[in-house]
């Protein structure tokens, strides 16, 4: 609410300076800074902001959300690639189609998350808890899984091809039709 009546005095003040430039018959420009600002210019804390964000689609490339709770936040579609999300709590996060690629997810917790279609080519999951997470037709092609908890995660349809699996815990695991880091395809059920 508070951003809102910033912006709304702002909006003001801009108003009556074109007035006034238009009664002076002067010449008036203006260089408007959006929301939309490039994440990795971001403050840590305005990329936490912009990732609580109820807007879909969020630019988040780069964005510093390391440590960060995001549990339950709404990120779909969002581009997080190159993000550094190292320890941040996803819980319960609705992730699908979000690009991770490039992104540092070492020992985040994505417990029940869904990543339903999501990028996370080349990304580094070491440690990771996606337990219970949904990760159907998500492509981790490439990805360090290295002692990542995959416990009851499903895996239907997407790719691990390339990726590092080293450690991880892959108890009650769905791989259904999934493309295995060697290339082969487990059987769908």
């Amino acid at each position: 609410m508070l951003r809102f009546i910033y912006f709304f005095i702002g909006l003001v003040a801009l108003a009556s300076m074109v007035v006034e430039a238009r009664a002076q018959n002067k010449k008036f420009s203006i260089t408007v800074t959006t929301l939309n600002a490039k994440a990795n210019a971001l403050s840590r804390e305005e990329c936490i902001d912009r990732a609580k964000s109820s807007e879909i689609s969020k630019d988040l490339r780069g964005a510093k959300l390391n440590d960060a709770d995001l549990s339950g936040a709404m990120l779909i579609s969002a581009d997080l690639s190159e993000a550094n999300l190292k320890k941040a709590v996803l819980h319960n996060a609705f992730m699908c189609r979000a690009d991770f690629s490039g992104a540092n997810l070492e020992g985040a917790v994505m417990y029940e998350a869904d990543l339903n279609s999501a990028r996370l080519v080349n990304a580094n999951l070491t440690g990771a808890d996606l337990t219970a997470a949904n990760l159907c037709n998500a492509n981790l092609s490439g990805a360090n899984l290295t002692k990542a908890n995959l416990k009851s995660a499903n895996l239907t349809g997407a790719s691990l091809r390339g990726a590092n699996l080293a450690g991880a815990q892959t108890n009650d695991t769905v791989f259904s039709g999934t493309i295995m880091p060697d290339g082969t395809v487990r059987p769908g059920s």
